[in-house]
């Protein structure tokens, strides 16, 4: 975050180094509003790529929740940028600020900025909506890439050609020249120039089998000369496609342990367009893996005396490897895992969990699950409050490391019941699944 917010005003830093008259209050307001905000535009693309060699961006869990935080943002600050222009001159009186509004609407060299002001909004509301607009996964990542790179390259040029600081200074404008430019190299890079370092190394998919009535689990194994390695809790992003490149990768927990090399496994569960054509894979195919990527590990809890994992539905991929990895290691800590589901019928490898209950030093499991059943030790309802109290009874508060992954708005009540019960926000580490 420092680092974020370190280079966010460097923009309008340089501004001072310009030998402009002073221009007034309000407008020194409007320079530092409308120059952070093109600074974070075109930070959202660093944020919103798999830099894992960059330190500064290296965190993808943090990169891709701020990037989704900041875009909204930014929406709201681009809406209102014709507004705080043009309000001076509505103030003088509405005659003034209406010609002021049909001489912007029909200048010529506004066309680049009122292309990019629109489509900005629209596409940040397309990722709002995504889910309403019924949009497939690959469609959605498609458009949404091409769209910000033509905003960023209309932008870039409204900025120049219009802006005053960029008319003024044309050293100023190859900083602006620099970030559009970087901004669009990051995505070639990401779908054309990436691509070719993974057909090098395909990974060769071995085992497809449904595991619940929602879920799959997909096996693959890496090529002998692949130095490919994880830490459990990571995640990577899958192509199951013919080609390399391209819009087909999907992200996806792994499930297995560093013990199972050359061969890993995930846990999907049948949410989608991709997720409902897993039974069509052909064993033996090439599968491009893009990876890993996340900051969860096990040394996060290296220093507390117990471990409490927390799944909810397809969250249960990223906590089984970490049990896993507990289990290869014969951790004698207390460990608990906490699994909720909608139905019964939707828990995965519990034969598999049950032997782990027997053989590991101390290790319990505690289903929940929404609908009623009638097995008395399942815990009916979500994972609340008073089901983490139970669990974790026996041990303070501060003994335990949490990790927990599902979706948003079951991470959002875990996290709230977590602190009701004090347990320290540094133990907590969660995952969400939605990228």
């Amino acid at each position: 975050m420092l680092g974020y917010l370190c280079l966010l005003p460097l923009p309008y830093l340089l501004t001072f180094t310009l030998d402009m008259a002073d221009k007034g209050l309000y407008a020194g307001l409007l320079t530092a509003i409308n120059t952070l905000a093109m600074m974070a535009f075109y930070l959202q693309f660093p944020l919103g790529s798999r830099l894992k060699r960059i330190p500064l961006f290296a965190n993808i869990d943090w990169n891709i929740t701020h990037h989704k935080k900041i875009g909204q943002w930014i929406g709201i600050t681009i809406l209102l940028h014709p507004i705080l222009i043009l309000a001076p001159r509505f103030m003088v009186s509405f005659e003034d600020g209406m010609h002021s509004l049909i001489t912007v609407l029909t200048a010529p060299q506004m066309l680049t900025g009122i292309i990019a002001w629109v489509g900005l909004i629209l596409w940040i509301l397309a990722a709002i909506f995504r889910q309403q607009l019924k949009l497939s996964y690959e469609v959605w990542r498609f458009t949404h890439m091409l769209g910000f790179v033509a905003i960023a390259i209309l932008a870039t040029l409204h900025v120049m050609s219009v802006g005053s600081h960029g008319q003024y200074g044309e050293t100023y404008n190859l900083i602006w020249w620099a970030l559009g430019y970087l901004s669009v190299s990051m995505v070639l890079y990401n779908y054309i120039v990436k691509p070719f370092t993974l057909r090098s190394h395909p990974f060769r998919l071995v085992d497809v089998s449904q595991v619940s009535r929602t879920d799959w689990q997909v096996t693959i194994e890496k090529d002998a000369s692949s130095d490919f390695d994880f830490q459990p809790g990571q995640f990577v992003w899958l192509n199951t496609s013919k080609r390399s490149g391209g819009v087909r990768e999907h992200p996806f927990s792994i499930a297995s342990c560093q013990a199972d090399l050359p061969r890993i496994s995930f846990i999907i569960r049948n949410l989608g367009d991709y997720t409902s054509r897993l039974n069509t894979l052909k064993i033996g195919q090439p599968v491009y893996v893009d990876g890993p990527y996340g900051s969860i590990s096990l040394a996060d809890s290296s220093q507390s005396d117990a471990t409490l994992l927390i799944a909810g539905g397809a969250g249960i991929g990223p906590m089984l490897s970490l049990l896993r990895s507990l289990a290869q290691n014969g951790d004698p800590r207390p460990i608990r895992l906490i699994y909720g589901n909608n139905d019964l019928d939707q828990m995965v490898l519990q034969k598999e969990i049950k032997e782990l209950e027997k053989t590991m030093p101390d290790f319990k499991q505690q289903l929940v699950c929404a609908t009623a059943t009638d097995q008395d030790e399942i815990y009916q309802g979500v994972i609340d409050k008073t089901c983490i109290e139970q669990v974790i009874q026996g041990q303070s508060p501060g003994a335990w490391s949490v990790y927990l992954c599902g979706p948003e708005a079951m991470i959002t009540a875990v996290n709230r019941n977590l602190r009701l019960l004090n347990i320290p926000a540094a133990n907590i580490h969660y995952e969400q699944l939605s990228f």
